[in-house]
């Protein structure tokens, strides 16, 4: 065992630290202060074996936890507050190097407490777990797991110090770590050795594989890497050695898939190519037009599974277009037409083939194929399509309730709630896609002219303003944007029904802008904002806030100025409400019939920059000055 010094261990926390100036590999690299020693005892004495005599001191000399490999060590807090079973010391640890996941998996059905013998020292986030044996033959070793038992994997070290120690010093030479010890131990000149005294084809291969962890490989290094992955021509799955490949050149790494490609490996070429543009750091045009014209001279001879693989790949490959890759959707069966047409949507002439999604639509059998029809199909302003997604939401509206109460020991009562769900989805999605459509209907894309923002809000704030109930009878809906202007301008919201109807009787000048202090996120290639909701709670009845109503400007009779600025809004016929209003800004909107402008008697001033404008005609006569945005601001 190695000897143990907190002070050694300092100064290679001080040189990680210095080598990790972004803190890639750890937050922090502080250690807590030392446990004492009746803390520890107290914590041993719960789990009913003293801890393994490394990992001990480092709690007692070094540090209760803190830096470390992943999230970090837990401090002995957190062991305690994360040990959800008996160590059970007095039995032998199911956990053993060379183990079979499917063994711990199995146990872990068979309801065994697989994990008896372990404590837990660090998270590698999500489910996955850094455990540390207490007790058996291999009391002292690190073993990382999943909590349903679906991975057990035990890094080479024969203890936690020389297991902590390495992390330490391998974040100090700058490695690349991805999941740290998960490969070999040793620098270069180390890891060659150990390919020559390998003895198997899966050690040689792992002293290769390991040196990706090096930032810069010597000539002798990168041949060697090279000579065992020309070993692997033949296999029938190349990605797994992909990344090793580029990384030790690039010009052997292309060498390699043009040699598969030869030998007739097409189909496994295609998946491998569509990986490489996925995780390796490759120019991913350049790859996709070096591929195309092959595959798709090999198209129509590939197998089923290489279909979706290579859409994806020319996809990204300019020039290709969908309608030459059509032909795949008839003879797709299955998962694989469904994921076909997620991708043909992506296709940038995609709304061009709106006959591919239409027809589909009318799917009322697979509802699993019309949830990705409804998901996939283009959001255009075409007719048809509005027409279509109208007769689904119209076919699935008694879903919009799910069966709640269902009898789970009743296959038939589970097949309805099923069932149920299904058409719930299908009914949402309906209502998402015809959503999007209208928007194409209201806000065209037009040449030289910025798309305005549509609204959204997140899901929470929607439940918490009451947002997602039917609206009740005679509300008056209330855009939460107007709030949020009426809560800048007062400094608070109004309190009753009665104040609300002062407040937009009252308003002089409505100014909506997208700022800082309304906008909680911007979603630039959907052109949304999602917006900050003005309160918490549900506003006083009548009033309903609503996103997509805009009436309530109506309602403001004494409004001299109104300015709504790049956002798309539903239905701008509340302007003919608005009788006093003598400067009106809507730059940036999707405004566009003139006539409206006619309803505004007092109009003087207006700005209507960057709107895509029909019926100009209607302004030729009317009094009024127009304004650019700097004398608008």
């Amino acid at each position: 065992m190695e000897a143990f010094s907190a002070a050694a261990l300092r100064e290679l926390l001080g040189q990680a630290k210095a080598a990790d100036p972004d803190r890639k590999q750890s937050d922090c690299y502080e250690w807590n202060p030392p446990v004492s020693q009746t803390d520890l005892e107290a914590f041993e004495q719960e789990i009913g074996t003293t801890l393994p005599e490394t990992y001990r001191r480092f709690l007692l000399e070094a540090g209760n936890g803190g830096a470390g490999p992943f999230c970090g060590l837990f401090s002995l807090q957190q062991v305690r507050g994360w040990l959800d079973w008996k160590v059970e010391p007095e039995e032998c640890p199911f956990l053993r190097p060379g183990m079979d996941a499917d063994v711990a998996q199995w146990l872990w059905n068979d309801g065994e407490n697989w994990k008896r013998g372990c404590i837990p020292i660090g998270s590698e986030g999500d489910t996955y777990f850094t455990l540390l044996l207490v007790a058996g033959p291999n009391r002292g070793r690190v073993v990382y797991v999943e909590y349903e038992a679906s991975w057990v994997f035990f890094p080479e070290e024969p203890d936690f110090l020389r297991w902590y120690t390495r992390w330490l010093r391998e974040v100090a030479l700058g490695y690349k770590i991805f999941w740290f010890a998960t490969n070999l131990d040793g620098d270069e000149q180390a890891l060659r050795e150990r390919y020559r005294r390998a003895e198997t084809d899966e050690e040689r291969w792992a002293a290769v594989a390991s040196m990706e962890k090096f930032p810069v490989l010597s000539p002798e290094s990168v041949e060697l890497i090279c000579a065992e992955v020309q070993k692997q021509l033949t296999v029938p799955d190349a990605c797994g050695v992909l990344e090793l490949l580029y990384f030790a050149s690039a010009e052997r790494y292309h060498w390699f898939l043009d040699s598969r490609w030869k030998s007739g490996r097409c189909a496994a070429v295609v998946r491998e190519v569509s990986y490489s543009l996925i995780h390796l750091p490759v120019d991913d045009k350049a790859l996709a037009e070096r591929w195309r014209e092959r595959v798709l001279e090999q198209l129509p001879d590939l197998p089923q599974e290489a279909w979706l693989a290579a859409v994806q790949l020319l996809r990204k490959s300019c020039g290709v277009r969908l309608a030459q890759v059509l032909f795949l959707l008839e003879r797709a069966e299955g998962r694989v037409k469904r994921e076909l047409l997620r991708s043909f949507s992506r296709f940038p002439d995609a709304k061009e083939h709106l006959e591919l999604w239409l027809p589909r639509l009318a799917e009322r059998d697979d509802l699993e194929l019309l949830c990705v029809v409804l998901n996939t199909v283009p959001r255009t302003a075409d007719a048809r399509l509005r027409e279509a997604l109208y007769q689904v939401q119209k076919d699935f509206a008694f879903a919009v309730e799910l069966l709640l109460h269902v009898d789970r020991k009743d296959p038939e009562a589970v097949r309805r709630a099923n069932r149920r769900r299904l058409e719930n989805e299908v009914y949402r999605y309906a209502c998402a896609a015809w959503r999007d459509a209208f928007r194409e209907a209201i806000n065209p894309e037009v040449a030289g002219v910025p798309r305005p923002y549509f609204l959204e809000m997140e899901h929470h704030d929607i439940r918490d303003l009451g947002m997602d109930r039917l609206p009740p009878p005679g509300c008056i809906r209330l855009n939460p944007l107007i709030a949020l202007a009426i809560r800048e301008q007062r400094g608070r919201l109004p309190s009753t029904a009665y104040d609300w109807r002062r407040a937009l009787e009252r308003m002089k000048k409505l100014t909506i802008k997208l700022t800082r202090s309304t906008v909680r996120a911007w979603d630039e290639e959907g052109h949304r904002v999602f917006v900050y909701a003005p309160d918490e709670h549900f506003p006083p009845e009548p009033f309903f806030y609503d996103l997509r109503d805009w009436s309530a400007i109506g309602r403001m009779q004494s409004l001299r100025t109104l300015c709504i600025e790049e956002l798309c809004v539903d239905d701008f016929s509340f302007l003919a409400e608005c009788k006093n209003v003598e400067t009106l800004s809507l730059r940036g909107t999707n405004f566009s019939d003139c006539r409206l402008l006619r309803e505004i008697p007092r109009l003087k001033r207006v700005n209507l920059n960057l709107c895509p404008l029909t019926h100009q005609d209607a302004l030729a006569d009317l009094p009024i000055e127009f304004l650019t945005g700097a004398e608008n601001s």
